[in-house]
């Protein structure tokens, strides 16, 4: 055979990218066999890919999850919520904030939401921040200690206890934040802390959230516009139940199922007790 016929059997056979129909290309997917251009080939660890191959993989990978969303998704549930409500507080101005916020007067009117709904709103973004990032601290501890349907009921029982000082002590001002049920955390988390106290670690530790708990509330009581009463609410409903809910003289056992119950029941009935009229 000829040099020239050698050349146009070469050209006749020439193959293009099936992304770059005009790029002339000798590469193909070690996957499907699609040939390829440089511009479209995608390093694999044996051959390359072409990106519907490469988009077909990560479709049907299986999902992982971060370590916070594995050890403690309750944490991170009340954390995405709360954004998304501030985010809604953002956009409607002044609604959701009105709607939702603690105000004794409205309680008295009849509109009990508002025991709870404080935990959902924040007073701006730095009140946000500080909130959540004490809850992504903290939380973790105590969702992983407890599991995290313990974990949420704790968040939502002191987080109402913690909106019932505020309403039962006066004055009648609005407040916002779930810094109470924060406080709740940190509560059931020395209670837990305590008991384990031979352990170095777990001393030094318990050091460390007494610190905190003594300066933030001084800070709070210093300084005008904190609802010191829903920090010290949720302290004390997050003490109580830790005493119910914690490992007592067993060394590996939580406390039983009936005082577990009991404990909690006892919390919300003091919360009861307060806004009676």
């Amino acid at each position: 055979m000829s040099s020239r016929d050698t050349q146009l059997t070469s050209q006749d056979d020439q193959v293009y990218c099936y992304g770059h129909p005009s790029e002339p290309t000798r590469l193909r997917c070690s996957r499907c066999e699609r040939p390829i251009c440089g511009r479209c080939a995608i390093p694999a660890s044996v051959g390359q890919h072409c990106p519907e191959c490469v988009a077909e993989a990560r479709r049907s990978a299986p999902k992982v999850r971060t370590a916070m969303q594995a050890t403690a998704p309750g944490v991170m549930a009340i954390i995405g919520i709360d954004v998304f409500v501030f985010v809604l507080q953002i956009l409607t101005g002044q609604e959701v904030t009105a709607a939702l916020a603690l105000s004794p007067s409205l309680i008295d009117a009849g509109q009990w939401w508002r025991l709870l709904t404080p935990m959902l709103v924040h007073g701006g973004a730095l009140h946000l921040f500080l909130n959540m990032y004490i809850l992504y601290l903290y939380g973790p501890n105590v969702e992983q200690a407890f599991g995290t349907v313990r974990f949420v009921g704790i968040f939502l029982i002191t987080g109402f206890l913690g909106s019932a000082f505020s309403y039962a002590f006066p004055p009648d001002s609005a407040s916002v934040g779930a810094s109470g049920a924060i406080f709740g955390i940190v509560g059931v988390l020395v209670v837990y802390l305590y008991r384990r106290r031979r352990s170095q670690f777990m001393a030094q530790y318990l050091r460390g959230m007494g610190f905190f708990i003594i300066a933030n509330l001084i800070f709070g009581f210093l300084f005008p516009g904190i609802d010191n009463l829903a920090h010290i609410g949720g302290l004390v409903a997050g003490i109580l139940l830790g005493l119910g809910l914690d490992r007592s003289t067993a060394a590996e056992a939580r406390a039983p199922l009936a005082l577990q119950v009991v404990t909690a029941l006892g919390v919300i009935a003091l919360g009861v007790v307060l806004i009676a009229p």
